[in-house]
């Protein structure tokens, strides 16, 4: 994926990885989803190990965005449009390797990604970023890093004319997102939990900065 130059933001890189990941995990660990799929079991090792696999495979093809260097929050982006080569899916096999003694967990979270999937085929347009991720570490939740992390790219999808696309399964998320121009498309019932998975979307019709 082509390097995209985003204002205000800094570029993740794989030396970055290991501190990303470890924001992901203290902002995971109390989310809904996240305690009902693994039984209240998803301790911060193992979510650290899991978002570590999502962060190499994603930034494979994706590109990941900090707040800061200091990471106080982390975005991923991925455009739908590009398909992993040969070589890349033998290396995700070896970072699932890495992240083996979690494969229940990934089953599940796999899961999950597998009705995402189905709502981004059925609504989502033809071409699209899509925010793969999107975590703040909790010490510093409400005090505006998401919307941050998320402006300069909205303004370069107005730029680029393309479309972005999430999920998400927070209600409070859902209005956030709303007043940063995005409506919600669908929704969908996750079995086996009582959480819901909306997908919204955002259409480049102007500046949200």
């Amino acid at each position: 994926m082509e390097e995209i130059p985003l204002q205000y933001l800094y570029k993740l890189n794989k030396s970055d990885i290991p501190r990303a990941a470890e924001v992901c995990a203290r902002a995971f660990q109390n989310d809904p989803i996240m305690k009902e799929i693994s039984n209240g079991k998803a301790g911060i090792d193992a979510l650290y190990r899991i978002f570590a696999y999502i962060l190499k495979t994603g930034m494979d093809i994706g590109q990941s965005y900090a707040s800061s260097a200091n990471l106080e929050g982390i975005a991923l982006w991925e455009p739908n449009n590009v398909h992993k080569t040969f070589r890349q899916r033998i290396r995700h096999l070896s970072y699932l390797f890495q992240a083996r003694n979690q494969l229940p967990l990934l089953t599940e979270m796999s899961r999950v990604d597998k009705i995402s999937q189905s709502l981004r085929t059925k609504h989502a347009p033809a071409i699209y970023f899509h925010l793969a991720l999107l975590a703040v570490n909790p010490e510093y939740q409400g005090h505006g890093i998401a919307g941050h992390l998320i402006r300069p790219m909205l303004d370069f999808m107005n730029q680029t004319g393309i479309p972005c696309y999430l999920e998400t399964q927070s209600p409070e998320n859902v209005s956030m997102y709303e007043h940063l121009g995005f409506k919600t498309l669908a929704s969908q019932r996750i079995s086996g939990t009582s959480q819901t998975i909306y997908g919204m979307l955002k259409n480049p019709d102007g500046k949200v900065s």
